[in-house]
């Protein structure tokens, strides 16, 4: 599962260092709250949010100090890729989040994620085919709203390997 988790995180960090210590506090979480998991239908659909939300909340915090050190004229430079690419990442949250939220969550269940369409059914109690058809939906909708971003369209066609644009 460890694994599987730094992969998930290293796509918002793309830092291996932060990426591990995110999934640690993460698995640390867990065990100090073990007897509260029991209430959690999906533990590891739990586990994959949270390590999201603080991978998201580590970026964020990151922004801040780019912006500070951008606007202090001790700092030579900053560096670019990574702020183009925090940008690109919020375009892309942005119009997840334009996205009607059943559509939402299955399209972050199943490409983000990478959880099967029949763990995904069970844990949201729908059929196969609903997800299946909300995933289709959410891509459709996510290609109009990011049609004037071509690295976008490039990196979400990477995250569905299956799905030709």
């Amino acid at each position: 599962m460890y694994p599987r988790l730094l992969s998930f995180c290293l796509k918002y960090v793309n830092d291996r260092s932060v990426a591990d210590e995110i999934v640690e506090d993460c698995m640390f979480y867990l065990w100090e709250r073990k007897r509260d998991m029991e209430k959690v239908k999906d533990l590891k659909s739990y586990l994959y949010m949270m390590v999201r939300n603080k991978a998201l909340a580590y970026l964020k915090q990151h922004r801040r100090v780019v912006r500070m050190e951008a606007h202090s004229e001790t700092v030579p430079d900053i560096d670019e890729g990574y702020v183009v690419e925090e940008e690109v990442h919020a375009i892309l949250m942005a119009a997840l989040d334009t996205l009607p939220e059943k559509c939402r969550r299955v399209f972050e269940l199943s490409c983000l994620e990478g959880i099967r369409y029949k763990d995904i059914a069970e844990d949201m109690n729908i059929s196969v085919n609903t997800v299946k058809s909300q995933r289709a939906r959410a891509i459709e909708l996510l290609k109009i709203r990011l049609k004037d971003y071509p690295v976008l369209m490039v990196y979400l066609s990477f995250l569905l390997k299956d799905q030709i644009f």
